[in-house]
């Protein structure tokens, strides 16, 4: 048995079903014609908090100076933060903190690891201290401010954080949020008035 070659008024009919259809969607159509649907990343969230404003407007230490740096960077140029800053390098950190990718850093600022009673300053002194409670400070997702309302969260030390708050008033482990959603290169920073408490 032979098979036939299509009449060239079959071919035209053809054409002539199909061509509508083409015309439905592009590659990649769904069953209804639709095309795939991009999902548009979130829009950029601005910080907030009470101490916003008494960081620069611009250049080092400001909001939109930490935008194109790597967080550590961030940390060491903000003035209130020299305290974290000399804890990380007293628990040797700087890797930890150079591969990370969207992640939250709670950053306590000056005044608030001097609140701290004298054994937990001596423990902070020691390279295990320091790294335990660098890690408790990391959560290793991109916590934006509506994150924060009455949620909880493991730290990369494994222990449990806890976010309470709405509106500009939030709190981390009972720690006010001076400036929070503050976006660095690789994460995103809060600076808090008291060292948090975990668990």
């Amino acid at each position: 048995m032979s098979c036939r070659t299509p009449r060239p008024a079959v071919l035209a009919a053809l054409a002539l079903v199909l061509a509508p259809l083409a015309g439905c969607g592009g590659v990649g159509a769904g069953v209804d014609g639709a095309g795939p649907v991009a999902v548009a990343p979130p829009p950029p969230e601005k910080a907030f908090g009470q101490a916003c404003a008494a960081l620069p407007g611009e250049g080092p230490g400001s909001p939109d100076g930490m935008g194109g740096m790597p967080v550590l960077t961030a940390v060491d140029q903000t003035k209130d933060l020299s305290q974290l800053s000399a804890l990380v390098k007293t628990a040797k950190a700087k890797d930890i903190f150079d591969s990370m990718e969207n992640v939250t850093v709670f950053a306590p600022n000056d005044a608030a690891f001097a609140k701290l009673p004298e054994d937990q300053k001596k423990a902070l002194a020691t390279q295990q201290g320091a790294g335990d409670l660098v890690r408790k400070l990391i959560v290793v997702r991109d916590l934006r401010k509506g994150d924060l309302e009455d949620k909880q969260y493991n730290t990369l030390q494994g222990v449990v954080i806890k976010a309470t708050g709405s509106g500009e008033d939030y709190r981390i482990g009972g720690a006010q949020v001076l400036c929070g959603s503050i976006k660095t290169a690789n994460a995103r920073l809060a600076i808090l008035d008291t060292v948090p408490a975990f668990g």
